[in-house]
This record gives structure tokens, C-alpha cells and sequence, in this order.
């Protein structure tokens, strides 16, 4: 019994002991609490917030808890700026701000932090903090906000910075050229920005990327904003539209030949008015052709190879261009390879669309289209006995389209063996090998709109783009009417509007310069929704205001 007794104490003590290990093993930290999102408070400064008649040589801003100052020269702003920036360092819990120059009598200061400040731990930004004194007896409290967006498609602008100047200082517009903004303040990620304590005053607003940190407008490759008309604070939700300025001096970018049988020439600006001709004699057999680029800035020279070594070239423009070149037309060929002709064609998913021929579009001028019997026509089974014909539709011979007649019901091929369309620089085309039919209605969509513009611009520039953001056409607007956008493939669709007011047929920037803002863009409020098979026809007229004239009200 008594063995008994002892041999059942001895397990239930295995037991608790193993049971115990066990508790042990899974033992873990106690959980620290729930995490922390909150961002630091401040719990003192010196001299306090918003103080007036300050005359310290230092600011003393402490917080409840460890934190970090983070880009402090990048993010923090003090507005009106200093000549000297002021030391800012970081004692325990306590920012601290030291000034190296005596500050402007009966003024407002105010210290933005931007997202500098941060907790210790957790890196959670205490935003945009804002400190604001006076060294007179009043601390000016008006504001002025609003929002930079880039002018040619209304994204949001970060990090430019934004500027104030006030608007009864002698040589107003000169100002953002050549001096220090009275005013100063930064956009955030949204493009808002925002100016506190500022006098019952007319401002001129201007805004820039700083690419060399001067705070003005110096560089020709600076994206610059402005406002044309002063605003008074407190003023609220302006806005500012960035471009950069387009240089318009003529200039003679590159003059090269690209590649066998081809010089090109590259201007700045379009160049109807440069003269580029040869003094030399040319024999028949050099077969030149000039093509210029659709805004006459680039120019094409095709010529057939190796009939000339060299080639003299002369320039001229004005006062600004006089170039005189002699260039080699070997040119050598990297690839070391027979280059091929290409070609390519207009079909959409293998449809020509309605009231269109095929047409092939080939890199260099053809000289020669020669469709011998090999060339097959197919129309479902049937080889046709009639050849395909292509005449030219272009001025320079890039594009030749297919003249036969189509049916509607019926799926074609055309076969097109290699070497048998030659272009001007002696290169064969591949072979060309097409199967495609002529589309229904049925198979596209319309969009139909009446557009009213403006009576102050001479015209709008109304352009359809599909859900890639790509221009499908474009119309000119310069009365009431009504467009149509015709054989349009199933998909989303957006309208845009250009109030061209220089009337050149395209958006143009803005030129702080010369006083004028970039062209206003409007976009339509509705995404069009188009089905195969149906129209569109908006009922209600577009009919552009006055008020969008001005692209900083423009919505």
C-alpha cells in the first residue's frame, strides 16, 4: 500500500513539473500596448506662439516626448525670409532657433516646419507646425491659399516654391527676376499651399521650381507660375498654373546624316524661313527629296546613296543662322547589314474603317511600285484575276493607298513578294502579307457635340482623347457648332478644349516675360462611354464661359 502511494505521488509530481516546463516554454514579452500614431505636442515655447513685440535672438520649442528634425534646411521656411539662415539644432526634447541677423522692426514672422518635426520611435510627422511672432505690437493673422498646378494637364505641383511680393513695390513685375520674395512658402504633395500672417495688402503671386535655390525666377529652364492681377489678403483657393517658358530664338539644332541617303537638320523654332539650299550642281540620278516635319522644325533631305561622295550645304536665317557644311554621304553602316524598307499599314484589329482605303506608310520616299503577277488578291477563297493598284496620296511618297473597290461581307488578303517597291535611298521592301476587311458601321461608334467658344479667343482647339490619353482628332472651333467624331472604336472617351489665343492650333505656354499665361485647358465634365453600334449625341451644349479665359479660375 505504502509503495503504491509513493509510486502515484512520484507521476502526479512528473506531471506538474512537465506541465510547468511547458508554461515556461511558452512564455512571450508582455505586449508594450497599442502602437503609436500620434504625433508630438508641443508643451512649451519661448517666448510663446504668436507673441508680439519679440526681441529674442532665440526660439525655444519643446515637445512631450523625443523627437527628430529631419531636412531642416529643405523644410523649414521663415517667411519674410532672412538674409542669413538661422541656426536650427535639436537639444533633448527642445528645438531650438537661433537667428544670426537682426530682424525687421514692426514685422510678422512666421516659421513653417513643414513635416522637419517627427517622433522619436515611431516617425510620426507633426505637420506643418507653425510658429508666428511680431516684433511690433501687432501679429498680422491674414492668409492667402491656394493650389500650384502643372498648366498643361492640371497635376498637382510638389515642392515648388511659392512667393509673395507686395504689389506697390517699385518695379513690381521685375521683382520675381532679380530679389528675394517678401513672402515665401512651399506646396505639398497636393500642391496646396498656404501663407499666415500677413498685413491687409495687394500681393503679387508668383511661384517656381528653385533650381539653384535663389528664390527668383533666373534660369531659362526654371517652370515658373504667376498670377496677372494683384490679390488682397486674406484671399482662398487660387490657382496657379506652371509651365516653363518656351525659348523662341530661332537655333540650328543638329545637322547630321542619319543614316544612308538621309541628312536631317533640327531647328529650335519651325523653319519656313531658313534657306537651305546647295550652290552645287546636282545630277538627276541624286534623286533629292525635302520633307519637312508637320511644324516645319525638322528637315529631311533623302537623297540616293552613293551617287555623290560629299555634299555642300548652306544655311541661312536672318542674322542668327549663316551655316555653310560640307558633308560626307558615306555613311557607315553599324549593323553591317542590307537594310530593308518598311512599311506599315492603317488597319484597326484587321478592319479598314468605313470610307477609308487601305494605305501602306513606308519610311522613305518610293520611286518605284512595281506589282508584278506574283502579287496575290484574295477575296475569301477566290484569287482575283484584277492586281491591286496603289496611287499616291502625299506629297513626298511616303503613303500609297489601295484604289480597288471593297465589299463590306468579304475577307481580303494581299500578297506582296520583297523586292518590288524600291525607295529612294535603293532599299526593297519585305515581303508584305495583309489580311483585313472592310468594317461595318455597326462595328464603330459616334460622338456628336455642340461646342460654344468664348467670344475672347478667336478659336478653340477641341481635341478627343481615348482612355490611353492619346489625341484620336482634333477639330477647330471658332463659331457655334456642332463636331462630329465618326467611326470610333468601342471604349471610354474624354473632350478637351485649348482656348487658343494665339491661334496656332496647338496649347502654348505661358511667358512670364512678356506678361502672358499659358494657354487655358478645359476638359469636358463628362467620361463618354461608347458602345459598337451606338451614337452619342450629347444634348446639352458645351458652351465655354468667358470666365475660363482666365486659367486661374478655370475649372
Amino acid at each position: 500500500m505504502f509503495c503504491k502511494l509513493r509510486h502515484g505521488i512520484i507521476i502526479l509530481s512528473s506531471l506538474l513539473f512537465t506541465l510547468l516546463l511547458q508554461q515556461c516554454a511558452n512564455m512571450v514579452t508582455p505586449s508594450g500596448g497599442p502602437k503609436d500614431t500620434l504625433p508630438p505636442v508641443v508643451t512649451e515655447a519661448i517666448p510663446e506662439n504668436h507673441s508680439v513685440n519679440f526681441n529674442s535672438k532665440k526660439i525655444e520649442i519643446t515637445f512631450d516626448e523625443y523627437i527628430t528634425l529631419e531636412n531642416a534646411k529643405q523644410q523649414v521656411l521663415i517667411s519674410p525670409p532672412l538674409n542669413e539662415k538661422p541656426d536650427i539644432k535639436l537639444v533633448n526634447k527642445t528645438v531650438v532657433i537661433r537667428f544670426k541677423e537682426a530682424l525687421k522692426s514692426n514685422t510678422t514672422y512666421t516659421i513653417n516646419f513643414g513635416d522637419a518635426i517627427k517622433d522619436l520611435h515611431e516617425g510620426n510627422a507633426f505637420k506643418n507646425y507653425i510658429y508666428s511672432f511680431s516684433t511690433g505690437e501687432i501679429l498680422d493673422t491674414l492668409a492667402i491659399s491656394g493650389q500650384l498646378l502643372s498648366a498643361n494637364d492640371k497635376k498637382p505641383i510638389e515642392d515648388a516654391l511659392v512667393t509673395l511680393y507686395y504689389g506697390d513695390s517699385e518695379g513690381l513685375d521685375s521683382l520675381p527676376l532679380t530679389s528675394t520674395p517678401h513672402f515665401i512658402t512651399k506646396a505639398n504633395k497636393e500642391g496646396h499651399f498656404v501663407f499666415n500672417g500677413l498685413p491687409d495688402k495687394k500681393f503679387q503671386v508668383f511661384a517656381i521650381k528653385d533650381v539653384n535655390a535663389n528664390s527668383y525666377f533666373d534660369l531659362p529652364n526654371e517652370q515658373v507660375a504667376f498670377l496677372d492681377t494683384l490679390v488682397t489678403a486674406p484671399a482662398s483657393n487660387l490657382s496657379l498654373y506652371m509651365f516653363t517658358e518656351e525659348d523662341t530664338t530661332q537655333m540650328l539644332l543638329e545637322k547630321k546624316l542619319v543614316a544612308e541617303g538621309q541628312l536631317r537638320f533640327v531647328f529650335r523654332q519651325p523653319a519656313q524661313n531658313v534657306t537651305i539650299e546647295t550652290p552645287e550642281i546636282l545630277p538627276d540620278s541624286f534623286n533629292i527629296v525635302k520633307v519637312h516635319s508637320a511644324n516645319f522644325d525638322t528637315i529631311n533631305w533623302y537623297f540616293t546613296p552613293n551617287v555623290k561622295d560629299s555634299l555642300w550645304v548652306q544655311m541661312k536665317y536672318d542674322t542668327i543662322i549663316n551655316d555653310s557644311t560640307r558633308y560626307s554621304l558615306i555613311f557607315k553602316n553599324k549593323k553591317g547589314k542590307t537594310e530593308m524598307l518598311k512599311a506599315s499599314d492603317n488597319l484597326a484589329n484587321g478592319c479598314i474603317l468605313p470610307e477609308s482605303m487601305l494605305t501602306l506608310s513606308f519610311t522613305e520616299p518610293i520611286i518605284d511600285f512595281q506589282l508584278t503577277d506574283s502579287v496575290l488578291f484574295i477575296a475569301g477563297t477566290d484569287t482575283l484575276t484584277e492586281k491591286p493598284e496603289f496611287e499616291q496620296v502625299d506629297e513626298f511618297g511616303f503613303l500609297y493607298s489601295l484604289k480597288n473597290q471593297l465589299e463590306t461581307d468579304k475577307e481580303y488578303s494581299i500578297s506582296i513578294p520583297d523586292s518590288t517597291i524600291f525607295s529612294i535611298k535603293g532599299h526593297a521592301n519585305s515581303a508584305i502579307n495583309l489580311k483585313f476587311r472592310q468594317a461595318k458601321d455597326e462595328d464603330f461608334g459616334n460622338i456628336f457635340i455642340t461646342v460654344v467658344p468664348p467670344e475672347a479667343v478667336p478659336q478653340v482647339v477641341v481635341q478627343l482623347l481615348n482612355a490611353k490619353g492619346s489625341v484620336v482628332d482634333t477639330q477647330i472651333v471658332t463659331e457655334k457648332k456642332e463636331l462630329e467624331f465618326w467611326y470610333l472604336a468601342p471604349g471610354k472617351y474624354k473632350l478637351k478644349a485649348i482656348l487658343d489665343t494665339d491661334a496656332n492650333g496647338k496649347w502654348s505656354t505661358g511667358n512670364y516675360h512678356r506678361h502672358f499665361l499659358p494657354e487655358t485647358i478645359i476638359e469636358y465634365k463628362d467620361e463618354l462611354d461608347l458602345k459598337a453600334g451606338w451614337d452619342i449625341d450629347l444634348d446639352n451644349v458645351w458652351e465655354i464661359s468667358a470666365a475660363s479665359v482666365n486659367p486661374q479660375t478655370a475649372k
